[in-house]
């Protein structure tokens, strides 16, 4: 519990960190209402554009970021980088509320239902754009760093935009077509998920100078640790009790997503059984409760949820291997391991 509380801790002071350098950035854009619309996504004005504090976002991966930046010294120039990746990060779900039709995040109002879908995609494009520009505008970052960092910040961006692409293509197919498959999913979250995460935390050693081994250990961390945190996601989204989790019960289910437990099952079920889970994901009657149930009694026959255990503990053991062979203090090395443990819920 003590090692919990470290990282919490950790990532409340690095939040904080990142909030104050976003709020300075915003007030010092032009008095338009598209970056108003920004600001109060990111939870700094309230639905009437006014003034406001309230906990907008884990920012998880510009805090991961900046700690990184302090673990090689360089904390204060991992900062633009954590902005980005933060700007980046939420001009994505701004656009996914669009896509979703989800009129709520965070229990307020999303950007599009607020002010319209046309505003909403326009302030979303305006957030990536400032997401490439808080780069190059840095007075944290030296000449020389600025293109390369923002060249790698930019392809490991079209790697996310690449995953989105791969979930609307695996959405758009039935469960059981060609295509849809546990190695599609997996290449589908690497980029969606993974490469982001990759972002902060490769971003981070990028701006120190570290070797190219020492890229490598933090490609490898990074991406080790986002494969581990979707598909715990995953877990918790079929099996997870709604009141303590906050998702709603048979979240993934009742949308027939096509997530790696239900994939794990098509691929490992005998013939009558898998006959009986593609009847429920490909028919046209809405999703039940009920059918849910079988779903889940479907993925129990065959302990999915043992296996998918099981990979999330391979991930996040190779995470932690990975921080254990950093060039960084025994306590840092500590805490990025603690930080697995803490990002990973029991399942």
């Amino acid at each position: 519990m003590g090692g919990a509380n470290q990282v919490r801790e950790l990532f409340a002071e690095h939040s904080v960190l990142v909030d104050d350098a976003l709020r300075k950035f915003f007030a010092e854009l032009p008095a338009l209402g598209m970056y108003q619309h920004q600001a109060y996504f990111m939870g700094f004005l309230s639905e009437t554009l006014e003034p406001v504090e309230i906990a907008a976002g884990k920012r998880f991966r510009s805090s991961l970021c900046t700690f990184l930046g302090e673990c090689y010294g360089a904390r204060d120039a991992a900062l633009p980088v954590a902005l980005s990746i933060e700007l980046y990060h939420n001009f994505t779900l701004i656009h996914d509320d669009i896509v979703d039709g989800d009129e709520l995040r965070r229990g307020r109002a999303t950007v599009w239902k607020l002010f319209g879908t046309d505003h909403a995609i326009n302030s979303g494009d305006a957030q990536l754009l400032l997401a490439l520009e808080v780069i190059l505008e840095s007075n944290n970052l030296s000449a020389e760093q600025k293109v390369p960092v923002q060249l790698f910040l930019t392809k490991q961006y079209r790697k996310v935009v690449e995953g989105q692409f791969l979930d609307f293509e695996l959405t758009k197919m039935k469960l059981g077509d060609d295509g849809v498959s546990r190695q599609a999913y997996v290449t589908m979250i690497e980029r969606k998920t993974a490469d982001l995460i990759v972002a902060a935390g490769k971003g981070a050693g990028l701006i120190a100078g570290v070797s190219k081994e020492e890229l490598g250990l933090l490609d490898t961390y990074a991406r080790s640790l986002g494969m581990a945190y979707q598909i715990c996601d995953d877990v918790v989204s079929i099996w997870g009790e709604g009141a303590t989790t906050g998702k709603r019960a048979y979240g993934d289910l009742l949308e027939r997503k096509k997530t790696l437990p239900v994939l794990h099952a098509h691929e490992n079920l005998p013939a009558e059984e898998k006959k009986q889970l593609l009847a429920i994901y490909t028919d046209e009657n809405d999703m039940t409760n009920e059918r849910c149930e079988t779903v889940i009694s479907l993925l129990d026959s065959i302990d999915t949820k043992s296996v998918m255990r099981d990979e999330i503990e391979l991930y996040a053991q190779a995470a932690k291997a990975s921080a254990a062979k950093l060039n960084i203090t025994e306590e840092k090395k500590v805490l990025l391991a603690t930080i697995v443990d803490t990002l990973l819920p029991s399942v």
